[in-house]
């Protein structure tokens, strides 16, 4: 899981949490709030009916008419008792309370108001009861004509819609609080983690070897901390690579003198197989020499962006020893792949690993031993082979300094270090011919990130 689903995640969760702890008292409380409104609200309507019939004597037509109206404008259902027992408005559910005793029912005249026609009736206070899917609101009113009750129903419908509605309002703004909540980590995750991506993007660079690259300093002063820490490091490695490569340059400049006195010394050696077997080793070492020298010479852009056409390179150099290979009676073959190959080596590293492997055919097999030099395509770069029919290759020669036909060891381990500098391989393989094949495979150049 990457940093930035972590901080995500943690902020979203948390956000969460609270609103939890939050949200559920509330909804309780909102759910008891909403309940004692809607009953509250059905007290207001009865006693706006209790008023109407506390003003004045009323026919039945008249109250009909008037609590039909107000039925018709509200989710509650007014049923109103007249004093001589008749019903009128909307029906009641079959398990509402009885009417309180005495009203209602046409026993007598109300309680009302002696001090002169004009003064209202007596209406009496709320009296508020359950049943098994609403409540019920009971009000007597009373005047000139007698004592009505006045009952007012709502069920749990319009008690719940009022939950509902309230419980939606919540849940919108508790959704709206974890959304910022999730908008506010993500940036904050991407400020934090962007230094950290151009950091390991900037040690990817170091790693293939593009070392002028510099992380940037930016974000968190621990992530700074962490940049200016891999700079300082990318400038001592480049410090020392640089002082290495002139400790290498001067050594080798060192070598050619007394390189070139052996070499004259070999020179004047009386004619004999062993004394052309060690002019080969000198020229070996000459060239090694001469590589190490031009490598030290290159720029850091060369360096780092190394790369040649095998297949300009390996026909060269085959057509280079092929006429000493036929004076040997050898019969030297090349295969190649049509069109250009890319390996990520320079051409002079490329030329002497070659030399070296031909050089070792034509030194260590009898003449008339054919030579077969086959270059081939892969996924990754391409695929260079020297086949011979000599002894082959005893285990362990391919290290430096290891041979068994006393020399040097020098050419396989330049051929082996030129194809592991692409990241490729150099193998030693007998065929079930008879033959022998040194491969080299050769990695191309990486593509720049």
């Amino acid at each position: 899981m990457t940093l930035r689903r972590r901080i995500l995640l943690l902020a979203t969760g948390l956000t969460a949490l609270v609103l939890i702890l939050f949200a559920v008292p509330l909804a309780i409380a909102l759910k008891q709030s909403a309940s004692d409104r809607v009953v509250r609200e059905t007290q207001y309507i009865a006693q706006g009916v209790a008023d109407y019939l506390s003003t004045n004597s009323y026919t039945a037509a008249q109250t009909a008419n008037y609590v039909t109206r107000v039925n018709s404008r509200t989710d509650t259902a007014i049923t109103v008792l007249l004093p001589d027992g008749t019903s009128i408005g909307a029906n009641l559910p079959d398990d509402a309370p009885k009417p309180p005793d005495g009203d209602g029912d046409g026993d007598g005249p109300a309680d009302k108001d002696d001090d002169g026609p004009d003064k209202l009736g007596a209406v009496s206070a709320a009296s508020v009861s359950r049943t098994s899917d609403g409540w019920i609101v009971d009000i007597q009113a009373s005047n000139s004509s007698g004592r009505a009750l006045v009952r007012a129903y709502v069920d749990d419908d319009a008690v719940d819609h009022e939950i509902y509605e309230r419980w939606s309002i919540i849940a919108g703004g508790a959704l709206l609080l974890l959304l910022l909540a999730a908008l506010g980590a993500e940036i904050v995750s991407r400020r934090l983690t962007r230094p950290l991506v151009a950091t390991a993007h900037t040690a990817g660079e170091l790693g293939a070897g593009r070392l002028d690259a510099r992380a940037p300093v930016s974000g968190a002063r621990e992530i700074a901390e962490v940049s200016v820490a891999l700079n300082v490091l990318a400038d001592r490695i480049e410090g020392l690579l640089e002082s290495e490569r002139e400790t290498i340059a001067d050594l080798s400049h060192r070598l050619r003198t007394p390189m070139t006195a052996i070499r004259l010394d070999v020179e004047a050696l009386p004619d004999s197989e062993r004394s052309r077997e060690l002019a080969r080793h000198v020229a070996v070492l000459e060239r090694t020499l001469t590589a190490v020298i031009n490598h030290a010479r290159l720029p850091q852009a060369d360096r780092d962006d190394r790369r040649c056409d095998a297949h300009t390179v390996v026909s060269d150099r085959v057509a280079f020893w092929t006429p000493l290979a036929e004076d040997q009676g050898r019969e030297v073959t090349l295969d190649l792949d049509a069109g250009p190959v890319e390996v990520a080596c320079t051409p002079e590293e490329l030329t002497a690993a070659l030399d070296a492997l031909i050089e070792n055919v034509i030194a260590h097999t009898p003449e008339g031993t054919p030579l077969h030099v086959v270059l081939t395509h892969t996924e990754s770069g391409c695929r260079l082979d020297v086949i011979d029919h000599g002894t082959g290759i005893p285990l362990g020669a391919t290290r430096r300094g290891r041979s068994d036909r006393g020399s040097t060891g020098l050419g396989l381990d330049i051929a082996r270090s030129c194809a592991e500098s692409t990241g490729g391989r150099m193998d030693v393989l007998s065929n079930e011919d008879g033959t022998h094949t040194v491969r080299l495979d050769l990695q191309a150049p990486h593509s720049a990130i």
